[in-house]
Order: structure tokens, then sequence, then C-alpha cells
């Protein structure tokens, strides 16, 4: 593709749901001028608790939709997606695939950090990668993987702050609180919502990562910019509209005003 003329096309950001918006809140402060196509696939949310190849053909068929919008580049904002179908897309497509996983293993790697805590869905954790990615760079780095299913439900319903959430916080992480971490890595991109909550439980002296702002950092040193005074963001979703409108915006900080459904 010629980059003069695709730099003002728009950027491509999938995910299972509402949990992306996360990575988005932060794509649109780094990124100012650019167009954005959000697709969020509700209809087969979460793809955390799915079989690798329901993943991988979700994955694939996100990315083609995006590609039928003419996007300039497509960021994968799903942890579980970029575990397992980041690589395939990649092959179908000569457009920059972004996933949300390399950039905070680059974080890691990178800082004097020497036990590190990886929350994330059954999926993402059983597949290994940040684990397996943070140890080939840096052996000795203690890595502790924890799945925490019901923290997605929590944020989607929104009890982060309340007693359920320290009850199911405290139920999922005790364990890992005694060993002692450095560093809290936010496996997921519901996560986000529970940041303070898990602050508070970890206290100051653990430092939470997430992939928001370092994809969108990442993101901004390496793309070609657009330059608009009116950029414009696009909504679709594979069900729930009136949902994702309305409790969209709590991820994002920013109102969402119309969602568009579709079929993949």
């Amino acid at each position: 593709m010629n980059m003069k003329k695709t730099s003002n096309y728009p950027i491509g950001v999938f995910d299972s749901g509402l949990g992306g918006l996360t990575v988005l809140k932060h794509l649109l402060e780094f990124l100012p001028n650019e167009d954005f196509i959000y697709l969020g696939d509700l209809a087969n949310l979460p793809y955390g608790n799915k079989s690798q190849k329901n993943i991988v053909d979700y994955s694939i068929k996100c990315a083609q939709f995006l590609q039928s919008k003419n996007v300039k580049s497509i960021i994968i904002a799903c942890n579980t997606a970029s575990s397992y179908a980041c690589n395939i897309i990649r092959e179908s497509t000569e457009i920059p695939i972004y996933n949300v996983i390399d950039p905070c293993v680059e974080e890691v790697i990178n800082s004097n950090v020497r036990k590190v805590a990886v929350l994330g869905t059954e999926k993402t954790v059983e597949s290994n990668i940040y684990s397996n990615s943070i140890k080939i760079n840096q052996p000795k780095i203690e890595v502790y993987n924890k799945a925490c299913p019901l923290f997605v439900p929590i944020v989607e319903e929104g009890l982060e702050g309340t007693e359920i959430a320290s009850s199911v916080i405290d139920y999922y992480l005790k364990d890992i609180k005694r060993k002692k971490i450095d560093q809290l890595i936010l496996g997921c991109t519901h996560y986000p919502i529970l940041i303070d909550d898990l602050k508070n439980y970890f206290g100051k002296y653990v430092s939470i990562l997430h992939s928001g702002p370092i994809i969108a950092k990442t993101l901004s040193l390496s793309i070609e910019g657009a330059y608009k005074n009116t950029p414009k963001i696009s909504y679709y979703v594979t069900d729930s509209p009136q949902r994702f409108e309305k409790y969209g915006s709590k991820f994002l900080s920013k109102k969402i005003n119309s969602v568009n459904l579709v079929t993949l």
C-alpha cells in the first residue's frame, strides 16, 4: 500500500466486547488526529473460555471486517485473540497488525523487576505467552500466572469499587500477594477498570502495567500519522448495540452516541 495514500485511512481496533475500549481510550489520547473503527464481537463474548479454533475463527472474521473498511492497520485489543490469532492474521494481510501483548513484554524485559504476576482469562493464561516471551529475554524474572475469570463479569456489571470486587480479588490473588511481586500485568483489557481496587489490595510498592498506554505510545511512534481537524470514531458490534452504547462510556471515559450492528 502507498503510505502517502493510506495515511488518512482509519485505524481498526477489535475486541470480543467492551474491554478493548480501554485501549481505544489511550489511542485517542496519543493519536488525536486519527480516525478509528472499533469492532466489538459481543455475539461471541467472552473469547477467554472458547476453544483455540473458535478464537482464531472469530478473530479472522473481525480482521476481515476491518480490512473491508480500508483500515491502514489493525490493533487486536484482546489478550486472548492476541495470544492465539495474531500471527495467523499477520500472514493473511500486508497491513500492520499490532497486538496488546508484545509492548507489555517489551516494557517488562527493559525494566528492573524481579517478580511479575500476569492476570488474564483462562485461555490467555493457558497459552503461557507472557511467561514464555518474558523468560526468553530475561530468564531470571520470576513470572506467576493467574486466571481471574470472574473479573470480566464484575466489570461488565459495574461492580468495581464494591465489597464484591474486593472479595473476588482476595480470593484469586491472596497467594500472589504472598509472593512479594514487583509488578502486576493486567493481561485482559477489561481489568484496567479494576485498577483502583488492585492498587488498594497490593499497595504502593507494586506497579501495575496494562496495555492501553503502552500500545498507544508504540503506535504513535511507528504509524504514518493523519492530519484531520475533526477525526471520526465509528463503532460496530455483532450483538447488543444498546448495551455497548450504555456501558461503553465507562471503559472509554467518553460518551458513545451511535453503534452499528453487523454480522460477520
